[in-house]
């Protein structure tokens, strides 16, 4: 029984049913975002043995706004998900350098602790790039219908 008045009869079909699972795409992105959130929530675990009382209320400050970022994209926020992407850019392009400099002399903590943050956030970069092309290979992208090319 569907209402004259909302139509809802007249509405094609979307292909979904009970048995298909989420978007794989979709799905990729919201699982790196959550892995972003966990790691940024162990570093601020750490960063309580390791950091001075200046800069601690900083640094979990700005750990916590990529953590509020990461669930609002898993929450599917409309521009969270360039925030976050803007972020984790931002993070790994100020990270990667100190990386390339690291004394083997020197405990090696903190440069894996950087290096796991590095790679959590390309990881989410990656996985939002190949997500917002949709998956699809270039030749898919270019093509128009209709059109053949030899």
């Amino acid at each position: 029984m569907f209402s004259k008045c909302t139509r809802h009869g007249d509405l094609a079909q979307s292909g979904l049913d009970a048995r298909s699972g989420p978007e794989p795409l979709g799905f990729a992105v919201t699982m790196s975002a959550l892995v972003v959130c966990w790691w940024e929530l162990i570093e601020i675990a750490l960063d309580f043995t390791s950091i001075d009382a200046d800069t601690l209320a900083t640094t979990i400050g700005t750990r916590l706004i990529v953590v509020v970022c990461g669930l609002a994209v898993v929450l599917e926020s409309r521009i969270a998900r360039s925030v976050l992407c803007f972020l984790c850019a931002i993070s790994a392009l100020a990270i990667a350098p100190a990386l390339a400099a690291v004394h083997l002399t020197e405990p090696l903590l903190q440069p894996a602790v950087a290096f796991i943050d590095c790679v959590t956030k390309l990881l989410f970069l990656a996985c939002a790039l190949v997500s917002s092309k949709g998956g699809r290979s270039p030749a898919e992208r270019v093509s128009v219908p209709g059109s053949h090319r030899p």
